[in-house]
């Protein structure tokens, strides 16, 4: 299974569908009305011959919990280029024309108008759920425009050639491109994302981009930029070699897919065996131990037009949205890919081009994955199998839900199928009765 696969299979095994919310401890408040009330349990109960003439009774619906956010006054701030491998970003503002921010935000508030309205036919055409928020695609047209803009921003351009373009001279780092572009919009009465990073190395810078004045900004994590991202890929030594484990430092520079040549700095020494989910949890260990890890601010409050440029590997959640509030919160996301010159030709097959996923983010649950599939490999190297002992960790009925699920499916089917009958035969009883009474 390749790397990518991995990552992927742990947000569906553990985490399951992203279009779940997910309920974090920083919640303050979660207050629940089941829709009851006392007059209805001390009223007296109607007449049989009275309720069989009225109406079916709708069963009660339990209210959403009330979302009340912590309310956090720690605040991280960079507004330089030269800071962003330090503080894990750097702050933006007014970074495209008026009218396409006004654009943005009118695409992203018809597209929640239509949604509202049961009139989106199709999901790839608005918004669709994933974690605590609303995501949409931006229309061709105006992601082309928005593109060429981001293209032109000086912050962006000083941001990648800082983090991608060092060498000098010598440098492979040609350019970048700017890639999803995602409308993202979060309901009143959501709670925060679980904490997470984009990447597990330097892919990509993210952007997030406020399409309202005054909206809740992300929350972010202290970075740490001495930790060793694993990268998930090897290259060939140019002095030993041998295949060896690519650092971040190295990846980001693009010696994998260029003409540069690499060395892997301990060409005399027994070679090193690459242990990725070892490195993954060392990584992000603190999304083990602390929930709310992201307890600072990203920058000062923004008005539209104003975001944040970040590492992929910054620690971040998204604030949520408090039921209090009474508008979305409307961001723009996208993220901005290096590009570069003196690329060589690779073994087919081969993929080494790691690029950003939207559906591999790093979180806890993503690192006990790799965790137990790491036990797993142990074990069956020592003849054992620890697969039949994993019930202890998915659940034991967990098969026999699967089965209900099916069983339920069927039944459904079935239902549906019977009740066409049933309106075919009273079709038929109602043309009887016409042709007798005629």
């Amino acid at each position: 299974m390749s790397l990518r696969m991995a990552l992927k299979r742990s947000l569906e095994d553990t985490e399951g569908s992203k279009k779940r919310s997910a309920y974090t401890p920083s919640l303050t408040g979660k207050k629940y009305d089941d829709g009851s009330s006392s007059a209805a349990a001390t009223a007296p109960a109607p007449a049989a011959a009275a309720t069989k003439k009225t109406s079916r009774r709708s069963p009660s619906k339990k209210s959403p919990p009330i979302v009340e956010l912590v309310q956090i006054e720690k605040c991280i701030k960079n507004n330089m280029v030269s800071r962003i491998e330090k503080a894990g970003f750097v702050e933006m503002t007014q970074v495209l024309p008026s009218q396409f921010v006004d654009s943005l935000r009118s695409e992203a508030e018809e597209k929640l108008h239509n949604l509202n309205n049961h009139r989106q036919k199709r999901a790839a055409d608005g918004f669709i759920k994933i974690s605590n928020a609303l995501q949409a695609i931006v229309s061709k047209d105006l992601a082309d425009k928005v593109s060429l803009a981001l293209m032109g921003s000086d912050k962006i351009h000083d941001s990648m050639k800082h983090v991608f373009g060092k060498g000098g001279e010598s440098s492979s780092y040609e350019g970048y491109v700017v890639e999803s572009l995602k409308l993202l919009a979060t309901p009143p009465g959501s709670p925060p994302q679980l904490p997470h990073a984009d990447d597990h190395c330097t892919s990509c810078l993210v952007g997030i981009l406020h399409l309202k004045d005054d909206q809740l900004r992300t929350r972010i994590a202290k970075y740490n930029s001495k930790k060793d991202y694993p990268t998930g890929i090897t290259s060939t030594c140019d002095s030993c070699q041998r295949d060896e484990q690519l650092p971040d430092e190295d990846y980001k520079r693009g010696v994998h897919l260029t003409t540069e040549k690499w060395y892997c700095g301990h060409c005399n020494k027994p070679a090193r065996a690459y242990d990725f989910e070892k490195k993954l949890t060392s990584a992000f260990s603190e999304l083990l131990e602390n929930p709310d890890i992201a307890d600072a601010h990203a920058g000062e409050i923004p008005k539209a037009n104003d975001g944040i440029l970040a590492l992929p590997t910054m620690i971040h959640c998204g604030p949520g949205n408090p039921s209090s509030s009474t508008e979305h919160r409307i961001v723009l996301f996208f993220t901005v890919r290096p590009i570069y010159k003196n690329t060589k030709r690779l073994t087919a097959g081969v993929e080494k081009q790691h690029k950003y996923n939207e559906d591999l983010q790093i979180h806890a649950p993503c690192i006990l994955y790799h965790q137990f599939q790491k036990t797993l490999r142990i074990y069956e190297r020592a003849g054992c199998n620890l697969r039949n002992y994993s019930s202890f960790i998915v659940g034991a009925n967990a098969a026999d839900l699967t089965r209900l699920k099916t069983d339920l499916a069927r039944a459904r089917s079935t239902i549906a199928s019977q009740e066409k009958k049933i309106e075919k035969l009273m079709l038929r009883l109602g043309e009887d009765e016409s042709d007798a009474s005629s």
